[in-house]
């Protein structure tokens, strides 16, 4: 199914595209909103494919396909027998790198994770000078530490050979970013931290250490601050409260009622998009 409507989509661009991957169906509706914004909103000029493995329902299959998806099912590696049940399927992303074998015409992809929201248009990063991988720091732990929630790669059959290895070879203690981060730890050039900003700065009111504060000595980021970090950040991660599809918005304000109120705006943004757009299961209110 997938390599037939690979071939068969009819696109402004065929050598670029997005890729999400999905192994449960309330991720697969994370994917829709995100595909939905970047075809929607941001009005991209390229394709967008999404991994599946067999965990995601036929239901999902359609609804990405009438999103102008390309979907392809594909199973992931393995994990050590001994890792955290937690990260069951995380390899998947890295089925990405293999994306050259999928359609021989691709030659570069965006790979995201699907439990972010896209804030501004991704398209210029296809426009970046030609390098195998590029991603940006983990800020969060630290800045040496490369992310993988956010990856632009050049699909070759000699970085998918290091990366198969790698996978072939994985300890009990290494997941996908592990693995990222012994291939490609020293890159040349990174991507700013505004690619993969997570959601708890606006929970914790504090500021990543790529953003320049305008005031450094408050012990809390200022919302002057908070709303620029909002204004600049490309991509959130959900990491504060949870998921967005496990509580709806009243809960999240009963949660964290002194969070900022940017907080609350992501999430509202992304139920709102998914309560349109994604089939009935996934949740039923705002």
């Amino acid at each position: 199914m997938g390599e037939q409507s690979l071939t068969k989509s009819s696109t402004i661009d065929s050598v670029n595209a997005y890729v999400f991957y999905a192994t449960q169906d309330a991720y697969a509706c994370s994917i829709m909103v995100n595909v939905l914004l970047l075809k929607t909103i941001f009005h991209t000029r390229y394709r967008i494919v999404v991994l599946v493995s067999h965990e995601v329902s036929e239901q999902y299959h359609s609804s990405l396909q009438a999103l102008g998806a390309t979907v392809v099912e594909e199973e992931p590696m393995p994990l050590h027998p001994d890792s955290i049940s937690y990260y069951h399927g995380c390899l998947l992303k890295l089925a990405a790198f293999r994306m050259h074998e999928i359609d021989p015409r691709l030659r570069r992809v965006l790979v995201l994770d699907s439990d972010q929201l896209i804030l501004q248009s991704l398209d210029h990063l296809f426009d970046y000078p030609p390098a195998d991988f590029l991603a940006p720091s983990a800020y969060w732990i630290d800045d040496s530490c490369l992310s993988s929630t956010l990856m632009l790669i050049q699909p070759s059959r000699e970085l998918w050979g290091l990366v198969r290895r790698a996978m072939a070879n994985i300890s009990s203690q290494q997941y996908d970013m592990d693995l990222i981060n012994v291939l490609f730890h020293d890159p040349s050039v990174r991507l700013p931290g505004s690619y993969v900003t997570l959601n708890s700065h606006w929970e914790d009111k504090n500021l990543p250490s790529w953003f320049e504060s305008k005031s450094t000595l408050e012990s809390l980021a200022s919302d002057w601050d908070l709303y620029s970090l909002y204004l600049q950040a490309h991509v959130i991660h959900f990491t504060a409260v949870g998921k967005p599809w496990t509580y709806d918005m009243d809960t999240v304000q009963r949660m964290k009622p002194y969070a900022h109120d940017l907080l609350l705006k992501q999430w509202e943004r992304w139920r709102s998009v998914a309560l349109v757009t994604c089939p009935t299961g996934v949740l039923d209110n705002v």
